[in-house]
């Protein structure tokens, strides 16, 4: 394959243990490592893969990481697809599997993501090499690292309060709203993050730890104290 015609794949540094990346090359992409915000792997300029077992994906369903992380590929590519290697239905994980198909159904009706199963990491590498190939037909142009760009202002506010644990979207508008700023929310007490509707006190106590634990500490951080039993979480 002559140097224009090579395909680019831009990884993320946490592939790099993966094993996916030798295969890559064997199979003629040019490999560049990075540090992507968004997705494991961006085959061209506007699509983004994200790649995770199904026991990942069950476990993002669970404690809401996936919705975030879906809107945020929606917002900085045109197109996003969900690679999942194995059955997630099969993962043996304590969930509905109603949770599921509702949590793939979100993904491709209002995301519009696609998603696709493959058997394992082999079996990843060979479809992500397949996608880029056709994403980048014609292409014209080299490809470069670049930060996700989030659109500055409310967006940007609403993503930063979705990064905490236990805050959808839904209260995410709502936290914006009562607290005008991404700082007053994260300077909020327990009693003023009570304050907003789908935030009760077990969650406003582990929201105000969170923002306040140092590293060293214990797993609980001194000051309020989270009273929910260890290993529960509080989803909305």
């Amino acid at each position: 394959m002559s140097e224009d015609s090579t395909i680019t794949i831009l990884a993320d540094r946490r592939e790099s243990v993966s094993g996916l990346l030798p295969r890559l090359q064997e199979l003629g992409a040019h490999v560049k490592v990075g540090d992507l915000e968004i997705g494991a792997f961006v085959i061209s300029g506007a699509v983004a893969v994200e790649r995770m077992t199904a026991a990942e994906f069950v476990e993002s369903i669970m404690d809401g990481r996936l919705f975030h992380k879906a809107g945020k590929m929606q917002l900085n590519f045109a197109r996003s697809v969900f690679l999942i290697e194995g059955d997630v239905y099969s993962t043996r994980a304590p969930i509905a599997r109603e949770a599921i198909d509702g949590a793939l159904s979100f993904l491709v009706c209002v995301e519009g993501a696609s998603v696709l199963y493959v058997r394992n990491p082999t079996a990843t590498a060979e479809r992500i090499y397949s996608l880029a190939k056709q994403a980048q037909k014609n292409l014209g142009h080299d490809m470069a690292f670049q930060r996700v760009k989030v659109s500055p202002g409310r967006q940007e506010a609403l993503f930063s309060i979705e990064s905490f644990v236990g805050i959808g979207p839904s209260t995410a508008v709502k936290a914006l709203e009562g607290f005008r700023s991404v700082f007053a929310f994260v300077n909020a007490s327990v009693q003023q993050l009570m304050s907003i509707s789908g935030i009760g006190q077990k969650k406003a106590e582990r929201i105000y730890n969170s923002i306040r634990w140092e590293d060293g500490q214990e797993n609980e951080p001194g000051g309020q104290q989270d009273s929910s039993p260890s290993g529960t979480q509080h989803r909305e």
